[in-house]
């Protein structure tokens, strides 16, 4: 396990109606050699052994790390699921879920 710099709890349901938590964690990028660096990314729930993200420089490796977290929940949604707030029960939407920028 890696200390994380963002986490995020959420809700998880399978088209079949099953329901499970998904805690998504994203460590902070780290120098491998030069011009290399990774990023550790889990899905804890989901995807339990994930690798570390690489990229060419921190920045590439965190965005890399994001945007697989993204992915991996939009499958469920792609295969009929849902993906909630944990304390709602409401939809989440993984366009604003991943924003870069709050909507109005």
């Amino acid at each position: 396990m890696f200390d994380a710099i963002a986490e995020r709890d959420v809700i998880c349901q399978r088209a079949s109606g099953k329901y499970f938590p998904v805690t998504i964690r994203i460590g902070a990028p780290y120098r491998v050699e030069e011009g290399e660096w990774a990023c550790p990314v889990s899905l804890t729930g989901l995807q339990e052994q994930l690798s570390d993200v690489h990229g060419v420089d921190s920045l590439q490796a965190l965005l890399l790390a994001i945007g697989l977290a993204r992915k991996l929940l939009g499958y469920i949604i792609d295969d009929g699921g849902r993906i909630l707030w944990p304390d709602s029960d409401s939809p989440v939407d993984l366009d604003t879920l991943f924003a870069d920028r709050p909507k109005r």
